[in-house]
Formats: C-alpha cells, structure tokens, sequence
C-alpha cells in the first residue's frame, strides 16, 4: 500500500530526502555533534542545551571543549577508521552553570563523506540512570547489612543488657554525691546508646514504626552533652549555640541522639591534633529544603569542625554506606549513611560542605511540628 507522503516524495523510498534527514537531526532528543579533526562542524540543538552555549557559535569550536581528554582518547583511539563500528561508549562529569552535576554517557563512530573522514559523537545524560543504579547497589548494599546486623543483634543485647543491670546494682550502692555514682551513670548511659546504635542499624534495612514521636534536639543535645565531651578528648572544645525558640520534630529522641553521635564522633575523627566543634540549632522557614515544599519550616541542626576538611571527590561520596577514609578496622563506614536514612524517612534533608584545611559544616533540616509550644525556652544562647 502506498502512502500519501510516498507519492510526492522526490527521492526513491531506499534513498531518504537530505532535508527531511535534517529536520529529524534537528528534532532528535539526544545530543548529536559531527566533528572533524577535532573541531565541530555540527552540533544539533540538543547538543547546545546540554552544554548550554550558542548554537548560532558552535562551528568550527574544538570538541575538547565540551568532552574532556579521558573520554576523547577512548573513543578515537577505540577507531582506526572511518568504517569502523562504534566507539565504546564512556562517560563523564558535567557541571552546569547552576552548580548541578550531570552525568554524561558519550559514544562515536566513525563516518567518510567526499573522501574526508569525520565522528559522530553521541552524548547522552545518564544522571537518572546512574541514580537508579546507585540506589539498588546500595540496598543490596544495605540488605547484606541488615542480614549481618540481625544475626548478632539478639547477642549483643544479651550482653548490654547484663551490663547494664550491674550499673544499676552499683547506681544503687553507690552514694549519690560522689564521683564514682555519676561514673556509673555514664557507664550505663553507654549502655543505652550501644542498644541504641544497634536498634538504628536495624532501622538502615527496615523503616522504623509507624508511631508518632515529638523530639526536641535541644534536649538531646543537651542531655548527651557531658558524654559527648568525654568521648571527643581534652584537646577538642564543643561549644553549643541552641535556639530559645527551637520547635519539636516528629521523631524518636534516640534516632536524634545516634545522628548526634555520628556526626560528632566524625569530626572528632577529623581533628587528631584538637580543635573545636560547634553545635547549633535554630528553626528555618526561608531556605527550602531537598525534597520539602519550599513554603516548609523545620529545625535545623548543624555541627561544625575545624579540621582537615574534604576534597569534593571525597564529598560526594561521604553519604554513601560502606565510604570511609578511616583505617581498616577504625569505622564501618555507616555513620553518615544511616543520618541520611533517618533524615530522609521523615522528610528531612541532610548536607555537608567542606574545603580541605577549612573544616567541614553538616546541616540536617527535620520538619518541625507546627503549633507546638516549645519546652527549652529558658536555654542561654551559647553554652560551652
């Protein structure tokens, strides 16, 4: 049967119209460039939205440009002619102008038009992909670990449980003035904190229940401080600055106090030769958060060091489970992950911003119960 089009086309049905071939390069959602020796003599308009430049300028610009050499070199060293197949494919790292990474995938291949020979390069964005591909490797990632953690978590609370009885049977001899009763305290406030922790790694492979929890961070902070300050060391100063005004937030004291630990204890790590951690609290409402309506209001917790800082390849990967920069054997590596996992089950976001030598600042914003009459109204503004 033949086709309306097909009675007015002007070339055979094998040999397809220059202009109509054209038209469907302009069209094509992918980024499709044609280059030779290295400079482009075409690029689509795909190709200048991706890379965010003028298309009216792109001729006669170097490739280099755009892709950089890593990638360049394997696909043209991949082909040895102009008839061979298509380069491996390879990928990179574009930073828009906005800040935003993007992951690119490109590929070429090679093509010979009135004796010259040219490539046609492919660039594909393949952040959602990769994003997706992050998330199943870290929930297998993360199920191995819940399979570990649940063998040995009914032990373990064997354990700190008997601890635990014997504070309390020395709590109880002891007097309560003395140095010895508060020591004890703290002991089986350790106690507490390690059930905790196994409780929270639990949670890492199963969300937590469904039950409605009213926390002030202020109080958290305040009741783990004196811990805090012994597991830090003499030669690291924590100061507190925590708003009078601070709003509660719907989760469990204790998944506050083992983000707490978390973050602290990583800047402590950070900081072998002393200095200073800072912790802030204050209520937001004028910055919106990752994946909270702009119009939100949440507390914000921030912790602050002055230590060595990280690299922004080490950033990016601080989040993820099993990342550590620590010796074998010194972390898991799950500090930061399991604070972005219960963060993000109640709507929150967690961010880190770091220099190398210029300290590392971590912010986590919690949504904060609305109508709610804070309890900590009689907080100095720093207390050291």
């Amino acid at each position: 049967m033949t086709s309306a089009f097909a009675q007015y086309q002007p070339y055979p049905p094998e040999v397809p119209d220059p202009a109509m071939l054209l038209a469907a390069v302009q069209v094509f959602p992918e980024s499709l460039a044609i280059v030779a020796s290295g400079l482009i003599v075409y690029a689509n308009p795909a190709w200048s939205e991706m890379f965010e430049c003028n298309h009216q300028q792109l001729q006669g610009r170097e490739l280099a440009e755009f892709v950089p050499q890593h990638p360049l070199s394997i696909m043209f060293r991949a082909q040895s002619g102009p008839a061979s197949e298509v380069a491996p494919e390879t990928n990179f790292v574009l930073t828009r102008a906005d800040g935003s990474r993007r992951h690119i995938e490109v590929a070429s291949a090679g093509l010979a038009h009135r004796n010259r020979d040219f490539q046609v390069i492919r660039a594909r964005d393949i952040s959602r992909h990769r994003h997706t591909e992050e998330e199943l490797r870290e929930a297998k990632r993360l199920e191995a670990v819940g399979r570990l953690v649940g063998g040995v978590a009914h032990d373990f609370n064997n354990l700190l449980t008997g601890m635990m009885l014997y504070c309390d049977l020395l709590i109880g001899e002891l007097g309560k003035d003395t140095r010895s009763h508060r020591h004890a305290q703290e002991m089986r406030m350790a106690g507490e904190n390690g059930a905790a922790l196994v409780q929270q790694l639990l949670n890492i492979t199963r969300p937590p229940p469904a039950e409605s929890h009213h926390s002030s961070v202020n109080d958290v902070v305040i009741g783990i401080q004196d811990l805090l300050t012994r597991l830090i060391g003499e030669n690291i100063v924590l100061n507190t600055s925590l708003a009078s005004d601070l709003g509660a937030v719907e989760m469990e004291p204790a998944q506050v106090q083992q983000i707490l630990l978390n973050l602290v204890l990583n800047a402590r790590d950070a900081m072998p030769a002393g200095g200073r951690i800072t912790l802030s609290t204050r209520n937001r409402s004028d910055v919106p958060a990752v994946g909270i309506a702009s119009n939100a209001h949440w507390v914000e917790l921030t912790v602050t060091d002055t230590g060595c800082g990280m690299a922004p390849d080490t950033l990016d990967l601080a989040f993820d489970p099993f990342f550590t920069t620590k010796k074998s054997g010194r972390s898991s590596g799950l500090g930061l992950a399991t604070a972005r996992r219960l963060v993000n089950l109640q709507g929150g976001s967690i961010t880190a911003e770091s220099e190398p030598g210029k300290g590392t600042r971590i912010s986590l914003r919690l949504p904060r119960i609305e109508n709610h009459r804070p309890t900590n109204s009689g907080i100095p503004e720093v207390i050291s």
